[in-house]
């Protein structure tokens, strides 16, 4: 299995920490964050993402292997 890393600082800018968020698919562009996972996900399949990648920013600035 392959490894892909991916540097998400820049999409995740200007989001509170502790915010959940949802990625497109193509990990290009956010396309909902809040503070309930599951709205965020359901938000995120309401346009048209069937499969974002959800996050959670950190508290503080650290590395996240997913």
């Amino acid at each position: 299995m392959a490894t892909t890393v991916a540097d998400l600082a820049g999409l995740l800018e200007g989001i509170p920490a502790g915010a959940w968020v949802a990625i497109s698919e193509e990990k290009n562009a956010v396309v909902a964050y809040g503070v309930d996972a599951q709205a965020v996900f359901g938000e995120a399949q309401e346009k048209g993402e069937e499969h974002p990648l959800i996050v959670r920013v950190p508290e503080q600035a650290t590395a996240m292997f997913l």
